[in-house]
């Protein structure tokens, strides 16, 4: 029973990244080389992942603003506005060097996102660690992140809501969680997933 439901997870973390674009060549290249120079220096304004996302959230938070062509197009000024406190550079960092190798360095990356107020960052690092295995981490993470208007930690705590995996099952709290899923637009993944998950339960 959880195999299966730990499947359907799956496709639903999967979707919180299909919004990326596949990097080029030359691109993933580069982001290859950055996350071996990372890896093995690990510089110091690069967080440890010992921490919580819930616990590194802070009062503040910053517009949802970030670009991955941008990005992509310019690695190194873009990390190195990550380390001078760009949130959504982090941000954006992030989701370049997942698509090329997803790990250590782009689980950071979110961190410091997270940390910096970027919302979605700290959505990100706890979808990483509930890929694994349920925790209440990623609960935790996934309500506090909802609270603060975020999409798709409203749409995966419907999710839990609604399987039941980590938490009692409440269709209640999941149909308040998923009417907040759309506020960025009804083509948005986790608007779309949440109607489907409104469908499954009768809404």
């Amino acid at each position: 029973m959880f195999r299966g439901a730990a499947h359907v997870f799956a496709i639903a973390f999967s979707l919180i990244l299909a919004a990326c674009l596949f990097p080029s060549y030359a691109v993933a290249a580069d982001a290859g080389k950055m996350i071996e120079q990372m890896e093995a220096s690990w510089p110091d304004w690069l967080p440890k992942l010992d921490k919580c996302p819930a616990d590194l959230m802070p009062q503040h938070q910053t517009s949802i603003d970030y670009s991955i062509e941008r990005c992509s197009n310019a690695l190194n000024q873009c990390i190195s506005r990550c380390r001078d406190r760009d949130a959504s550079e982090c941000y954006s960092a992030a989701l370049v060097l997942q698509k090329v190798k997803s790990g250590p360095v782009s689980e950071a990356l979110f961190s410091r996102a997270c940390a910096l107020g970027f919302i979605s960052g700290c959505t990100n690092r706890a979808a990483s660690l509930d890929s694994a295995s349920v925790n209440e981490c990623s609960i935790r993470t996934y309500n506090l992140a909802c609270d603060r208007n975020d999409p798709w930690a409203c749409t995966m705590i419907a999710f839990h809501l609604i399987r039941g995996i980590g938490v009692d099952k409440d269709y209640a709290r999941a149909r308040k969680a998923l009417s907040q899923s759309c506020r960025l637009g009804e083509d948005d993944e986790a608007c779309r997933y949440a109607k489907a998950l409104l469908k499954e339960i009768g809404d």
